[in-house]
């Protein structure tokens, strides 16, 4: 910055070029220090998989069909998913309508069309949300889901799992669930249950 502009204007007061590049930089780094506070301060409890696990309603792998902004005091998105496999939940589930774009604070739970992810949905009146937030909510990339928990949430490097590995993980916590001599029942993939003809 060049501080002899202060100076070529009349009448300024001794140090004010000074004064006036202290106050640009003021303004300049205000912004950056303040986006910084703001992400150390949010602090959205992290389930770990096996708590999502258990608090989910519905665990399935997904793509996204479509998804539209809305305008409601609780969320911003509704999206509709397409039910590729279902691990937890009913198994003839061929869509879910999902409330997303949560309106808490650091909440960042948001669908694209065309993606595809490994979700924990609870229901939410008559639909579903996200459960967890965007945590609750894995994107599959090739082979491989991004994100994946480790035993601590806060670890900084999730190591890489394939979606396999992570439904046999999912399916090891479900177990307990089960009652008594119950057989585990396989995931389905979204293909309707066709009942059998009634016989007289």
């Amino acid at each position: 910055m060049d501080l002899h502009f202060f100076r070529r204007i009349p009448d300024l007061p001794p140090f004010a070029p000074m004064k006036a590049f202290i106050l640009c930089c003021f303004l300049f780094f205000s912004p950056l220090c303040a986006a910084e506070t703001n992400a150390s301060q949010c602090r959205l409890r992290v389930m770990d998989a096996r708590e999502l696990t258990v608090q989910a309603d519905l665990i399935a792998r997904v793509r996204v069909k479509k998804a539209k902004d809305i305008r409601d005091p609780l969320y911003g998105q509704i999206a509709t998913l397409e039910v590729v496999e279902v691990i937890k939940g009913d198994p003839r589930l061929k869509e879910v309508t999902v409330w997303a774009m949560t309106k808490i604070y650091c909440a960042t739970d948001a669908y694209v069309r065309g993606q595809e992810f490994l979700v924990f949905l609870a229901h939410e009146q008559t639909l579903y949300r996200t459960l967890n937030f965007q945590y609750g909510q894995f994107l599959i990339g090739g082979p491989t889901i991004k994100g994946w928990r480790t035993p601590n949430p806060d670890a900084s490097a999730a190591p890489e799992k394939t979606y396999e590995q992570i439904k046999n993980e999912i399916q090891i916590y479900l177990e307990p669930l089960r009652p008594q001599g119950e057989t585990p029942v396989p995931p389905q993939t979204g293909i309707p249950l066709v009942p059998k003809p009634e016989t007289e």
